[in-house]
């Protein structure tokens, strides 16, 4: 082998080298942040806190399943469910992610039933939609309940909660028709979630824009001559949670942060003055100097989860 060959090659192997050596220095910073992120919900999880039944099925879906999060006491008349869905900007994620575990087995550990809960989310080729998400959860529910109940937990109340996707879609499963859930809805707590999908608030700016916007989302096939009419706007209402608050709407808990580029930020604002002007229980904890992870303010991690903490206390009865 020439002497140039070898310089080449020792070059080579050193890019590769660089490369990898940034690569794993993202992936322990990435990880280093989600541990912080979510130091407040650690827990030593063991059999004598709680324990968690993975892959139940509600449906003949392949995402349609669930786990769930116990405590190990099951003495108890009655019990409290979190209904948790997960992220991943409606076209992934999964529940079991990291969020979804460490909220299982934080909560589990203090006495309610976690259920973490998988949908069908949308790929280039299924279609899917936030309704079809939605009635998915909807279904989920009741077969959650249910499960519960076969194991000798009684679920008299629940809430809602999710982080991004999963934020909105708890919301929906609140808002949306909750005389349908088998249980009084008592409160929501979400991170993140899209609270309205009017094409202005996430900067569209032409029709073509706004139309396939909604198209993507509602799975309608509105054209650019289709902005504007009723029939467009009913689509955008179907699936902005901001639409739905009214006197009987229960409270909630939100988290959001400025520096968003996935969720625009402004999108929350029809959302805080529904509530406002209805006078819904809420509190808005914002996250000045974080995004859509809400990783840079350690401060507001905890002001979030203390605050949750007090809403489990205030909202439900079986503590």
């Amino acid at each position: 082998m020439g002497k140039k060959m070898k310089t080449i090659i020792f070059i080579f192997i050193c890019v590769v080298a660089f490369v990898v050596s940034v690569i794993i220095g993202v992936v322990i910073s990435a990880n280093r942040l989600i541990d912080r992120r979510y130091q407040y919900l650690d827990v030593n999880f063991t059999e004598d806190v709680g324990y968690v039944v993975e892959n139940l099925t509600y449906g003949d879906k392949p995402l349609n399943n669930f786990d769930i999060y116990f405590p190990a006491d099951n003495s108890k008349d009655n019990y409290s469910l979190i209904f948790y869905s997960h992220g991943g900007g409606f076209t992934g994620g999964d529940k079991s992610l990291v969020e979804c575990r460490k909220h299982g087995q934080y909560l589990a550990s203090k006495g309610y039933i976690f259920a973490s809960v998988n949908y069908t989310y949308r790929t280039e080729g299924n279609g899917a939609t936030i309704l079809g998400m939605y009635e998915e959860l909807m279904t989920a529910v009741h077969s959650v309940v249910k499960e519960c109940e076969s194991r000798g937990y009684h679920i008299n109340e629940m809430a809602t909660s999710g982080g991004s996707a999963g934020g909105c879609l708890a919301m929906l499963v609140a808002y949306k028709e909750p005389e349908q859930l088998p249980v009084p809805i008592k409160f929501v707590f979400e991170e993140t979630g899209p609270a309205s999908f009017e094409p202005d608030l996430w900067d569209m700016q032409t029709n073509e824009e706004k139309a396939f916007f909604i198209n993507t989302l509602a799975g309608t096939t509105f054209t650019a001559e289709d902005v504007g009419t009723q029939e467009y706007q009913n689509a955008i209402d179907e699936i902005s949670v901001a639409t739905m608050i009214n006197d009987n709407s229960v409270p909630i808990l939100l988290a959001y942060g400025p520096k968003d580029r996935m969720v625009n930020p402004k999108a929350k604002y029809p959302l805080l003055d529904k509530l406002d002007e209805y006078k819904i229980s809420h509190d808005f904890v914002e996250f000045p100097n974080s995004g859509h992870g809400l990783t840079g303010d350690p401060d507001k991690t905890k002001e979030y989860y203390q605050l949750m903490d007090e809403y489990l206390t205030e909202y439900f009865t079986n503590n």
